[in-house]
């Protein structure tokens, strides 16, 4: 990044924003974040802003993402290992290749990722976890409750990783003054409380917390109109996925997400019905197809209101996954959903 007193523009990644769905479709020979990365790469290439921006995951990011296809390897290994050991198939020949050291295995694939990630238009850079002049801040959200250590159930593990995370973009961006940032991140932990906190710290530079990929393009194209307002051209709007988008906003996704028991819905006499409304799409991907169908798995927010039989109105937004397959009369169900967040939002009128 620059170091002079021009603007410097950073946009940095969550690891809700990168997590690869492993329990729909694994390949634990490799790693590599999800599609979100190589969307918000797109869209900086394409606003041709790539010299401007310089692309940041933190130490703790890459900490957390090892952490993740580590365990989800030894849980999915597992379970196949017993799958495979109660069938058989006169058309398959399965063969075990001897034991590795598999921590020390995809430690050395992240290397290579890294520099695959490094080379081309776009820098990509490490911001390192918060040093030691940060630590007695960090202490001091723990014993005050203060965000990101909020959400529910009050839980230590997750409240000190994103307290580390956010110390240590507090301290990048103390210096690389004169900065504009974007930290995409699902968390509702980052919030109103996070932004007037670096505002009051890093007087001289703005943040901007985007929730998903749509937020992420809006605030990328202002960047490349304040960069060069008369080369400027807006990211084409062109969505491959405009079929199953209509589909997610329709009645019949809606009607399927509550009736079938997924666990997403609250039950109580108290209320008398439940309406679902999509509030965003984070991410799509297409996971399996044959002639007969395509799998996909979306990550998405869904807003539920529930009325109540007093008059009241009661909702709960939430972050869910969800398995959906399209058959080949372009009919679309809804396989499987679940939650994939750890703070809900809830109000009551």
């Amino acid at each position: 990044m620059s170091s002079s007193n021009e603007i410097t523009y950073c946009l940095i990644f969550d690891t809700n924003a990168l997590f690869q769905a492993y329990e729909k479709k694994a390949d634990f020979t490799t790693f590599s974040f999800n599609s979100t990365f190589e969307n918000v790469i797109d869209m900086i290439n394409q606003l041709d802003i790539y010299n401007q921006v310089t692309v940041a995951i933190p130490s703790v990011v890459w900490s957390e993402m090892e952490q993740q296809i580590i365990e989800k390897h030894d849980e999915l290994l597992s379970t196949y290992k017993s799958t495979i050991s109660k069938k058989r198939f006169p058309e398959y020949s399965i063969q075990e290749n001897p034991d590795i050291n598999y921590p020390e295995y995809i430690k050395n694939k992240i290397v290579e990722y890294k520099k695959e990630i490094s080379v081309g238009l776009n820098e990509v850079i490490e911001i390192q976890i918060a040093s030691s002049n940060r630590f007695e801040s960090i202490i001091n959200r723990a014993f005050d409750k203060l965000p990101p250590f909020e959400g529910r159930d009050k839980k230590s593990d997750k409240g000190f990783k994103d307290a580390l995370l956010w110390e240590s973009i507090l301290e990048f961006s103390l210096t690389h003054r004169n900065s504009k940032i974007i930290y995409y991140s699902k968390d509702n932990a980052f919030g109103e409380f996070l932004l007037k906190e670096f505002a009051e710290n890093v007087s001289d530079s703005s943040l901007f917390i985007c929730k998903n990929e749509n937020e992420v393009k809006v605030q990328l194209e202002a960047w490349a109109k304040e960069i060069d307002k008369y080369s400027y051209q807006p990211i084409e709007d062109y969505d491959e996925n405009k079929e199953i988008v209509d589909w997610l906003n329709s009645g019949d996704f809606s009607v399927q997400i509550i009736e079938r028991d997924f666990g997403l819905v609250e039950k109580g006499r108290l209320i008398t019905s439940t309406t679902a409304h999509l509030i965003s799409i984070d991410n799509i991907e297409s996971l399996n197809s044959d002639e007969n169908s395509i799998e996909y798995y979306i990550e998405a927010a869904l807003q539920f209101i529930y009325e109540l039989k007093d008059g009241g109105k009661t909702q709960d937004t939430i972050n869910v996954g969800i398995n959906i397959k399209m058959l080949d009369d372009a009919t679309y169900s809804v396989e499987d959903a679940y939650r994939t967040d750890e703070d809900e939002t809830e109000s009551k009128s």
